[in-house]
C-alpha cells in the first residue's frame, strides 16, 4: 500500500501478523456458513490493542487520525470483511459518538470499556424510515428520571452481541422531522428489550438485527448529548461512516483482485493460463484500476475529516459510491473468471459476490450519496 507512514507500514504489519494465524480460508468459510460472529479474532486484536486505536489519547487510547483508520479498516478486510465492519461497527462507530457527544462519566466509563474489548452497536434505521432516517417513530416519553421506549429498529448490526445500543428516538413531535430526536444509551438486557437476528444472504458472521422496545424504562443519565438534539449529533459522524466502509471496500477488493490473479494465473485453458487471454486480463486490469482510484478517493476524504473541511462530507459520499459500487462489479467479474468454481461456495469469491452487497446499502445507499454529491454541486433535488 502506497503512501504510508512508518507508523502505517507497522499498523498492517501488526495486523497481518495476527489475522494470517487466525483468520484461515477455513475459519473465514465457518464463520459464513455457521453465521457466527468472529469472538477469537475480536479478542485478539482488543488484547493487542487495536479496540484503544479509535479512542483518543486524552482517554487512554491510541487517537488514531482518520487516515490510520482508513489504513487499518482497509487491512482488516484484505483478510475478512466481516471483521473490518465488526471493528467499525462495534468499536469506531460507538466510540467516534461517545468521544464527540458523551459527558465526563460516559466518556471515563465506555471509552475504558471499549479498549477492553466491549461492544458498541447504533440503532438509527427503522422499518418504516429506511434512508429518510429523520422520519424514525420509536418514541421515548419521559417520566420522572426515566424515558419510557416503545418502538422498533431494523438492520441494527451487531445487536445480537452488543453490550450497549447508541439508539436514536424520538422524544418531541414539535418542529420539523429532524428536531426532536434524542440519542440514549440502552442497555439491550433490560426488561422490555428484545433482539432478533435477520436471516441475510451475505456478511453473515456479523449480525443484522430488529430490536424491539416494549415500554423499556432506560434512566435520563443514557442521554447521549443534548435532549432533542440527536440528529446534529449523527451528522458530524456521518463523513467518517462512509470514508471507513469505503475503506472496507478497497480492502475487500484487494483480497478479491489477489485470488483472481492467482487463479488466473494457475488455470490453463488452450495451452496457456487463462490470464494470457484478452478478455480474462481485461478483468484483472480493471480490478487493479478500480483499486487503486478508490484508495485515493478515500485517503483524499481522510485527509479532509482529519483538517475539519467542511467538504469532507462530500469527497466522503464520493469515496464511498465508488468504492462500493467498484467492489460489487468486481465480484461479478470474479465470478466468471473462476467460472463454475466461482459458483460454488468451495472458492471465497461465492462469498465476496454475497457479501459486497451490504456495502452499498449500509451507511446510506448509493442512491443517498449522489443526492450529498448533487448537492454539492448546487443541484437541488
Amino acid at each position: 500500500m502506497a503512501l504510508l507512514t512508518e507508523d502505517q507500514q507497522m499498523m498492517v504489519e501488526a495486523i497481518d501478523q495476527i489475522c494470517s494465524k487466525l483468520v484461515t480460508d477455513d475459519y473465514s468459510a465457518e464463520l459464513d456458513r455457521e453465521a457466527r460472529y468472529p469472538h477469537e479474532v475480536m479478542d485478539a486484536l482488543a488484547e493487542a490493542g487495536w479496540a484503544a486505536l479509535p479512542v483518543s489519547e486524552e482517554a487512554g487510547g491510541g487517537g488514531a487520525t482518520a487516515r490510520d483508520l482508513v489504513v487499518v479498516h482497509e487491512a482488516l478486510a484484505r483478510h475478512n470483511l466481516v471483521v473490518g465492519q465488526a471493528y467499525f461497527s462495534l468499536w469506531v462507530l460507538g466510540v467516534e459518538a461517545i468521544e464527540r457527544l458523551g459527558n465526563e462519566k460516559q466518556k471515563a466509563e465506555w471509552l475504558e470499556r471499549v479498549q477492553q474489548g466491549a461492544r458498541i452497536a447504533f440503532a438509527l434505521t427503522e422499518p418504516g424510515s429506511g434512508s429518510d432516517a429523520a422520519a424514525l417513530r420509536t418514541s421515548a416519553v419521559r417520566e420522572g428520571d426515566d424515558f419510557i421506549v416503545t418502538g422498533s429498529k431494523v438492520f441494527i448490526t451487531g445487536a445480537a452481541v452488543a453490550d450497549v445500543i447508541i439508539t436514536a428516538v424520538r422524544t418531541s413531535k414539535e418542529g420539523r422531522k429532524h428536531d426532536g430526536i434524542t440519542l440514549l444509551m440502552i442497555d439491550p438486557s433490560i426488561p422490555g428489550v428484545g433482539v432478533r437476528k435477520i436471516a441475510k444472504m451475505g456478511l453473515k458472521g456479523i449480525d443484522l438485527c430488529e430490536v424491539f422496545f416494549t415500554d423499556a424504562r432506560i434512566p435520563a443519565s443514557a442521554v447521549l448529548g443534548e435532549v432533542d438534539g440527536g440528529w446534529q449529533g449523527v451528522i458530524p459522524g456521518l463523513a467518517k461512516e462512509r470514508m471507513l466502509l469505503a475503506a472496507l471496500s478497497v480492502g475487500a477488493l484487494r483480497d478479491l483482485l489477489e485470488r483472481c490473479l492467482e487463479y488466473a494465473q494457475a488455470r490453463t485453458t488452450f495451452g496457456k493460463p487463462i490470464a494470457g487471454h484478452q478478455l480474462i486480463a481485461d478483468k484483472l486490469v480493471e480490478m487493479r484500476v478500480a483499486i487503486e482510484a478508490a484508495r485515493a478517493l478515500t485517503l483524499r476524504a481522510a485527509d479532509l475529516v482529519d483538517e475539519d473541511d467542511p467538504t469532507a462530507a462530500d469527497v466522503a459520499a464520493m469515496a464511498k459510491l465508488f468504492a462500493t459500487r467498484a467492489y460489487v462489479a468486481a465480484t461479478s467479474e470474479a465470478v466468471q473468471i473462476f467460472g463454475g468454481y466461482g459458483f460454488s461456495d468451495e472458492y471465497p469469491v461465492s462469498r465476496h459476490y454475497r457479501d459486497c452487497k451490504y456495502l452499498e446499502i449500509g451507511g446510506g445507499t448509493s442512491e443517498i450519496q449522489k443526492i450529498v454529491i448533487a448537492r454539492s454541486m448546487g443541484i437541488r433535488l
